[in-house]
């Protein structure tokens, strides 16, 4: 039974080589390609269209009003809600903020399974603040 295996795997990788030969660049191979070089951003960017369009649905909002409050073009949300754009942060704090979500915080924990802890202290970002390096509270 091993020998067969052994065999078989020969043979596959035998037709594999003769086919590298001939490569033939499909639309086909071109967007699975495409799909595993982008992978990670394309979890991300499909989570959050997924979390976008249930939001949508709760808040019995439709595309185009969306669209109105962030700004854009209805074309622009559709795009997004495929789950294939590769989405600014200025867009997805648009998001957010239409739409009431934490997103990066949600993406974060349901992709990657981060695992987000209250802090005891904040951060702050101006040097020229009074609390910079210390505890805020």
């Amino acid at each position: 039974m091993m020998a067969s295996k052994i065999i078989m795997k020969k043979v596959i990788d035998k037709e594999l080589s003769v086919l590298e030969k001939h490569e033939v660049r499909t639309e086909w191979r071109e967007k699975a390609e495409w799909r595993r070089e982008n992978g990670r951003w394309l979890r991300y960017s499909g989570f959050i269209a997924l979390t976008v369009m249930r939001r949508l649905e709760e808040l019995k909002m439709s595309q185009k009003e969306l669209a109105k409050k962030m700004n854009c073009s209805p074309q622009y949300v559709s795009k997004l809600l495929k789950g294939s754009e590769n989405l600014t942060l200025d867009t997805i704090s648009k998001l957010e903020e239409c739409l009431d979500l934490d997103l990066v915080r949600t993406a974060l924990t349901h992709v990657d399974g981060y695992e987000y802890r209250e802090r005891k202290y904040g951060y702050v970002a101006e040097p020229d603040s009074p609390y910079y390096g210390s505890n805020k509270d």
